[in-house]
This record gives C-alpha cells, sequence and structure tokens, in this order.
C-alpha cells in the first residue's frame, strides 16, 4: 500500500474483474481507443497472475472528499507516478490502473483498510517480458494546446 506521507510496503491482493470491467474493441470508436480497450482487457485477465500489486491510497474525510480534489490527490498520485519510473529503472514495468476502483469497498474490506482510506490508483508490477519499449502515438500538440483561451 502506497500512502500520501507514510512509509512504503506492499498490500497483494487479487479480485476478479469479470465482465464488469470490459471493454469490447469492436465498440471502441478509433484505433487509440480499440489499443486501450484490448490493454484493459489483458490486464484484467492476467491481473491475478501479476505478482505484486501496489495500491496508492490517501486518507481522506468526507470534508476533503467534497473539497478540492487536486490538493487532495496531489500527493498521492505524482508518488505513484514516481514509483513507477523507479520501478522501470530497475527493469520491472507497470500500467497505471483505476479497473479496481468499481471494487473499492470490496478491496478495502479484504485488505482491512479504514474507513477514511481512499485508493486512487492500482500499479501491477513484474517483470516485463520484452524491453522494445517506444513512445506511444501522440496527437499533434496543436490540436490540444490553448493559449490565451480555450
Amino acid at each position: 500500500m502506497l500512502g500520501a506521507g507514510h512509509d512504503v510496503g506492499i498490500g497483494v491482493h487479487v479480485v476478479g474483474f469479470g465482465e464488469h470491467a470490459h471493454h469490447s474493441p469492436e465498440r471502441a470508436e478509433d484505433a487509440a481507443a480499440a489499443r486501450i480497450a484490448t490493454s484493459s482487457d489483458y490486464l484484467r485477465e492476467v491481473l491475478a497472475e501479476v505478482p505484486v500489486l501496489v495500491i496508492g491510497a490517501i486518507s481522506a474525510t468526507e470534508a476533503e472528499l467534497a473539497g478540492n480534489q487536486a490538493g487532495l490527490w496531489g500527493s498521492l498520485l505524482p508518488a505513484a507516478w514516481s514509483l513507477a519510473l523507479a520501478l522501470r529503472a530497475r527493469g520491472l514495468g507497470t500500467t497505471w490502473t483505476t479497473l479496481h476502483l468499481r471494487y473499492e469497498r470490496e478491496v478495502a474490506d479484504l485488505l482491512g483498510l479504514p474507513a477514511d482510506v481512499r485508493q486512487g490508483v492500482l500499479l501491477p508490477v513484474a517483470y516485463t517480458k520484452g524491453t522494445d519499449f517506444r513512445p506511444g502515438p501522440r496527437v499533434d500538440l496543436d490540436s490540444v494546446r490553448h493559449v490565451n483561451g480555450w
């Protein structure tokens, strides 16, 4: 469990996501969405085989949840991203996923998390099958950049 402002420990438990998290590439509107859907399906199918699952979580009251979300998650999410980069530098792979959040309460119960702990990300960690990594396709910057207005 990766908790903001706390020592990092590893919490491991696997939940079957079944058809609830299924995305079909046939319903995807474009090639990028199809790749994401296929990747998500694959992750759902193999998640039980991943040796380590790291859940980034933060303690938050109901009042904090109703407030500024950027401020609330602003320490946890960069910490999880830094962990992902550190894992990659050590020959391990991960992917940022929130597939488990549909079952956040059930996962919390299985792990014995206090009621005020909110999960933000699941990082499945394992050695990769290959090393031929390359940047993913990106849209043209001019199509998403806005200067002095939307």
